[in-house]
């Protein structure tokens, strides 16, 4: 905000503004907390090993997607981000109520405390869904000898992993397909791009939800306890994952902060009587939103209906009383 001559700069007016609104909404964000209805698991140790083998075997893979840890974290976070379904970032082994979908894009290592944690989590009542190349390894970056899933995932998800005819890191991989059964419960009938990783799964009790095109199990779900774990034994592309969290959201298991299908930055807080939604434009342009009902917009103090529309770089604070 001061140049080495201790003179302001252009972003020193801004902040000021900004620490004076931050000063004068304090007892009411203060009150809050930041709310999320679904989790997306991440380990630093299980994206060390991925990223090793990516490097040393599979960069023929990554020439035609991102499958590092960090993109495949993105394939599952961009389509949340752009439902502005507000999602926390986890260890495997923190406590997951709460949370009515957990999201595990990579699980290539695990170990009993994650196997107990998720086990737990859908044997009360959550909704798991893994990704592809699921629990090859232990904490120690050493392969299992059983039949992955392996660790006890295996009953979780209700299914096994097939032997693969295609060797990852060899040769270029071919383009595949993804087809949906009828009676899927999101996208029932689509064909989808599978564009990067794939597993070619056996069900042991799951039920087939899509196919590859060779005809075998790409995506299952399981019922286990109160809960269910889907296995998508594919990354196929964005169409896909937004048609997935659209049925989680019909079914009520996942919840916008407001719905809108403006390019803005999302999040909600909540408590002390109060429902904060914070939106963010980080463009140089304006976005205009349309409103479901009124609100109080805090930074502005005023009431607002109707189209929103947020300046460039800009943001707002949309203000309405919780039960």
């Amino acid at each position: 905000m001061l140049d080495h001559q201790a003179r302001p700069d252009h972003s020193y007016g801004e902040t000021s503004e900004v620490f004076g609104e931050l000063a004068r909404l304090a007892p009411i964000i203060d009150a809050t907390r930041f709310v999320a209805s679904a989790a997306l698991l991440h380990s630093e140790e299980i994206g060390w090993a991925w990223n090793h083998i990516v490097l040393s075997r599979l960069m023929s893979v990554q020439e035609g997607s991102d499958i590092s840890t960090q993109g495949r974290l993105l394939r599952w976070y961009s389509p949340l981000y752009k439902a502005k379904v507000p999602v926390d970032v986890l260890e495997p082994t923190r406590t997951l109520d709460g949370y009515k979908v957990v999201f595990a894009p990579n699980l290539y290592l695990i170990n009993p405390d994650v196997v107990s944690n998720l086990t737990h989590y859908v044997r009360q009542g959550g909704t798991l869904i893994v990704g592809p190349k699921a629990a090859l390894k232990d904490w120690n970056n050493v392969f299992f000898t059983d039949i992955p899933p392996c660790g006890g995932l295996a009953e979780v998800l209700g299914t096994t992993v097939k032997t693969s005819p295609y060797r990852l890191g060899r040769a270029p991989m071919s383009r595949k397909s993804v087809t949906m059964q009828s009676d899927a419960p999101w996208a029932s009938g689509e064909t989808y791009a599978s564009l990067a990783l794939f597993d070619n799964l056996e069900p042991t009790g799951a039920v087939v939800l899509a196919r590859h095109e060779t005809g075998d199990a790409a995506v299952t779900m399981n019922p286990f306890g109160a809960g269910c774990a889907v296995y998508l034994g594919c990354e196929p592309e964005e169409r896909f994952y937004r048609a997935m969290i659209e049925w989680l959201i019909r079914d009520r298991k996942l919840e916008p902060a407001l719905r809108t299908d403006a390019d803005v930055e999302v999040t909600l807080r909540a408590g002390g009587g109060h429902r904060l939604i914070f939106v963010l434009n980080h463009h140089a342009e304006p976005e205009e939103i349309a409103l479901d009902k009124p609100y109080r917009e805090l930074i502005w103090d005023r009431q607002v209906s109707g189209k929103l529309v947020i300046a460039g770089q800009s943001a707002c604070i949309l203000y309405e009383p919780s039960a």
